[in-house]
């Protein structure tokens, strides 16, 4: 009986060993459904971010590219592989997965989300509206001696609204605009509202001061003896038209940040 209770115990050793070995190779696998890519551009590397551009995928080069696809990775729990070529790379498009971010843009907390920077393949922290590849699920711990590391992160590549208002422009905003069908219906609603208003404003500015210009043109043909006093008036309509588009411009912005 002792014997027995030995090789038991040593069997369901082995047994747990195993277990726990093969759920820690799960916890380092990517999570979620990644597709095969032929011919990646450069030198890709597992966490690299990866691009589409003229019909060609690289890793991505510049800061909140539109054209990101998501992140290369090892393996996944779920792949969709082209068997017949061996030299085609895994890219999750939607999962959990390891990003190889750095710094530069600020320390990567949990929640951040990553886009894309000047550095081939490395993210960084979004600190303003864009394209994002994701949201980190952990902090990031770069290696010092080359600033970047591995992040956890959940994959999905979008346009997503930061509230920023140091990073945040009028001109940027009124831009990001045109991409409300990307956002959620909150944000589509303060970007459409605010376009609304400064049209509005620009266009009650522009036909008053239209209008108070044929009338003081009109008004100094007949009486010229009044051209001082209808000058002033026509300065004071066009401070009107101009004062109106600046309230309606303030209006937006306001709109847009807070």
């Amino acid at each position: 009986m002792p014997k027995i209770k030995i090789l038991f115990g040593f069997f369901l050793g082995l047994a747990v060993s195993f277990g726990l070995a093969n759920n820690q190779a799960l916890a380092e696998m990517a999570r979620g459904v990644s597709t095969s890519i032929l011919d990646i551009a450069g030198e890709p590397k597992p966490g690299y971010i990866i691009s589409h551009k003229e019909a060609l995928y690289a890793p991505a080069t510049e800061p909140f590219d539109y054209d990101i696809v998501g992140v290369m990775v090892e393996n996944s729990s779920l792949a969709l592989m082209d068997a017949s070529n061996q030299n085609s790379q895994l890219v999750m498009q939607k999962g959990e997965a390891q990003i190889l971010a750095s710094n530069s843009a600020g320390d990567i907390k949990k929640g951040d989300y990553i886009t894309s920077s000047n550095t081939p393949g490395i993210g960084q922290k979004a600190d303003k509206n864009g394209f994002v590849v994701g949201k980190a699920l952990e902090d990031l711990t770069a290696d010092p001696a080359t600033n970047t590391g591995l992040v956890w992160s959940v994959i999905e590549p979008k346009y997503t609204y930061i509230n920023n208002t140091m990073k945040t422009n009028l001109l940027d905003a009124l831009r990001s605009g045109s991409l409300s069908p990307l956002l959620n219906p909150v944000e589509s609603l303060r970007y459409i509202l605010a376009a609304l208003i400064v049209a509005a404003t620009f266009i009650i500015g522009f036909s008053t001061f239209g209008k108070s210009s044929s009338r003081t043109i009109e008004a100094l043909g007949r009486n010229p003896l009044a051209q001082r006093s209808i000058k002033t008036a026509m300065v004071f309509n066009m401070i009107l038209a101009f004062g109106v588009m600046l309230i309606g411009l303030a209006l937006a912005y306001l709109i847009l940040v807070l």
